[in-house]
């Protein structure tokens, strides 16, 4: 009958996703909110995901800034200002055909950062600070600042200074050093929607030891040695010359 065809074609088209829903969190674009994506693909109709923080749902909360939903994912824009360290959101999926709900959950962390040991540079040659991410979600942005006698001047690359970006380490190089101008601390500065943590990254610049200097002023001294070493033994035993 054309109901029976009708009810086939539609069980044929219905299919539910077969895995559970991909959570995560990114910095926006601004770089100011936070926001949560829930991905659940692989079902038709597409699945309905709701994301839910302490057993209510979002969509119904004050600190909301967006909402939206496209095809498989859907996509919350938060207000930072609401956010704490270790805060847990939860993503719920639903489909015609499941009765069951899978979730997935996020938890968001404001950076924690790690260094290497200060650091030394001779004048005129190169150094390279490094800063490392141990913990953030979302990635955290880094950057690096002179010091807390201009808090807000970040360092941009270019001139002596070369700064580079791996995953989630930092390198600050400083090309030909100067005891005048690059001795110091510099901060390495970690920043996402959750919090901020800054690091004192400290250098000291010196003088290059003069080798040649140095060894001529060790074999200069070797002689007086020797000399005054003779001139002793010939003072209290004058026969010695004369054999």
């Amino acid at each position: 009958s054309p109901a029976s065809v009708s009810d086939h074609t539609l069980s044929l088209l219905i299919d539910p996703p077969q895995a559970t829903p991909k959570c995560w969190a990114e910095t926006s674009p601004s770089g100011l909110m936070l926001q949560l994506f829930c991905s659940w693909p692989g079902g038709y109709p597409h699945p309905t995901l709701h994301w839910r923080e302490e057993g209510q749902d979002l969509e119904n909360s004050s600190w909301v800034i967006s909402s939206t939903s496209s095809s498989d994912t859907h996509v919350e824009t938060l207000n930072s200002s609401h956010l704490s360290h270790r805060k847990v959101f939860k993503c719920v999926g639903s489909h015609v055909v499941k009765q069951e709900q899978p979730a997935c959950t996020v938890e968001i962390k404001r950076p924690s950062l790690e260094s290497e040991p200060p650091q030394t540079c001779f004048v005129g040659d190169n150094v390279t600070l490094t800063c490392r991410v141990t913990e953030s979600t979302p990635a955290a942005r880094l950057s690096w600042l002179r010091d807390i006698s201009q808090p807000e001047v970040e360092i941009q690359p270019g001139g002596r200074f070369l700064i580079a970006h791996e995953g989630n380490v930092s390198r600050l190089t400083i090309q030909n050093c100067s005891q005048g101008t690059d001795g110091g601390c510099y901060v390495c500065k970690a920043q996402n929607p959750v919090g901020l943590r800054e690091l004192f990254v400290c250098l000291t610049v010196k003088q290059p030891v003069n080798v040649v200097g140095v060894v001529g002023a060790a074999v200069v001294l070797s002689i007086l040695a020797v000399l005054t070493v003779t001139g002793v033994v010939l003072y209290y035993n004058p026969l010695l010359c004369l054999r």
